[in-house]
């Protein structure tokens, strides 16, 4: 009891009142309702502060970060006296337990979490525990990605909502989108966390959508398991473009979603500016948090994922075979870590030293075959209609050099799987420009048999 006359509780009611109406109903009702003040007797309970505590361990991270201030002023203004006060994280199933018994109640409780936890992680999340931030190779092509990743997975809700993660296929999105589940089931193990593919959520969409006295149900089933979350990673969501039904259930998702303060994250292997088939307003709220895209990893960092591999595997691994695989495999981290697992696989069980040549000899390949790279595209596409490759990389636009330009673009893409920035980077030109360049051929191509033509015969040449 304070001087005002007034408990812990009844400060804590006259609060809440004043609170409701400055705090959105959005954040009042999922975060300050369940928050309640710690009461004389239990192990958290202080004399000369209230202590405000919560089941929700992301709500109380949440209200520290954005409204403690608020909450501080208000509970000062109602005692009428500077009140500290602090806002903890309390497991509802926890109770308080004699002193000599502290410490085993504790580890029950945290093996009750860890058990939920990968419960949670295997049948509902949907993640695979290789995809951790600690086996993530962080290079220049992924470092503002991973940054911005992990402050999500940090703070999830309250920046950088939605996160959108872009990249060509095989280089590291989902690793980083399933980085931040398993981070933030770390960080927070009451909060429940849902990945999926575009493709998995447009099929379980569809079987929802069957006629039969089961239909309301089903739709109801499907919606809770992508809207009872606190976190949603979807994946693959260039799927969606063109499918009006499934982009209509994740706009609704997002928006139930992101009004209550839940942490969406999209990956894609296109940027958000190429879907030129989704609706405006979709397409609005992919670009309302942040964008970030990750590039084709560089040598070095090449090299970095191979080691962090064979390190991981307990496989010992030359710096000369390392720098063969990274130099060989050098557009997709996915087939590199597949030529990796090959040719280590291969040494383990023959219990043979890994060499160069044998890396060689495993992996087929040939030391005369020409090996594709976008300058061998640039300069064969030069030849075939006649210019120089100073006039492809120009702004030149006559005719043969679009031709030459555009075709060079196409080949680049189709040969080498490069996202559209990297393709940006070798042609001198954004990557949107690069990307109408692609669509633009690839339509033609339809109807074009002339065009078909020449794009088969320079083909021929690699």
């Amino acid at each position: 009891m304070l001087n005002s006359g007034l408990s812990y509780d009844e400060i804590w009611e006259r609060s809440k009142e004043i609170l409701k109406e400055k705090i959105p109903n959005s954040t009042f009702e999922p975060w300050i309702m369940p928050v309640v003040p710690a009461k004389e007797g239990e192990d958290c309970y202080k004399k000369d502060c209230m202590v405000l505590k919560s089941d929700k361990s992301f709500g109380v991270s949440f209200l520290n970060q954005k409204y403690f201030h608020e909450i501080q002023n208000t509970i000062n203004s109602v005692c009428g006296v500077n009140l500290p006060v602090n806002i903890i994280f309390m497991p509802s199933d926890v109770k308080k337990a004699p002193k000599k018994k502290e410490k085993p109640a504790e580890h029950i409780v945290l093996m009750k979490e860890q058990i939920d936890n990968l419960k949670q992680m295997h049948s509902f999340c949907a993640l695979n525990l290789k995809y951790t931030f600690e086996n993530f190779v962080v290079g220049e092509n992924s470092l503002v990605a991973y940054n911005a990743a992990k402050q999500v997975s940090e703070a999830p809700g309250q920046k950088f909502n939605p996160l959108f993660i872009s990249g060509s296929v095989g280089i590291g999105k989902t690793h980083l989108m399933q980085a931040i589940g398993h981070n933030i089931l770390k960080n927070f193990p009451d909060l429940k966390v849902k990945y999926a593919k575009t493709e998995e959520f447009t099929n379980q969409l569809v079987d929802s959508c069957q006629k039969g006295q089961e239909s309301y149900q089903k739709m109801k089933k499907f919606r809770d398991r992508y809207r009872n979350v606190d976190v949603l990673l979807l994946d693959d969501i260039q799927f969606a473009e063109g499918k009006k039904r499934t982009e209509e259930e994740i706009f609704n998702t997002f928006d139930a979603l992101f009004h209550l303060g839940k942490q969406i994250v999209f990956a894609s292997d296109r940027p958000i500016s190429s879907f030129k088939n989704t609706p405006d307003r979709l397409k609005s709220r992919y670009e309302w948090g942040l964008s970030v895209d990750i590039l084709v990893p560089d040598f070095k960092t090449r090299v970095e994922i191979i080691e962090k591999h064979a390190l991981r595997s307990n496989f010992e691994i030359t710096r000369e075979v390392a720098e063969f695989l990274a130099e060989t495999f050098d557009n997709n981290v996915r087939e590199l870590e597949g030529a990796y697992n090959k040719v280590s696989a291969y040494a383990s069980i023959k219990g043979v030293e890994l060499t160069v040549e044998s890396a060689k000899e495993i992996l087929g390949i040939d030391e005369n075959a020409k090996k594709i790279t976008p300058e061998i595209i640039i300069e064969e596409c030069a030849k075939y209609y006649n210019v120089t490759k100073k006039d492809i990389l120009s702004t030149a636009r006559a005719k043969e050099i679009k031709e030459a330009r555009q075709s060079a673009i196409y080949l680049t893409r189709e040969l080498l799987n490069l996202s559209f920035p990297a393709i940006g980077e070798i042609f001198n030109k954004n990557h949107t420009t690069i990307l109408y360049s692609y669509e633009k051929l690839k339509k033609e191509l339809v109807f074009n048999k002339a065009l078909q033509s020449s794009i088969s015969e320079i083909e021929k040449l690699f």
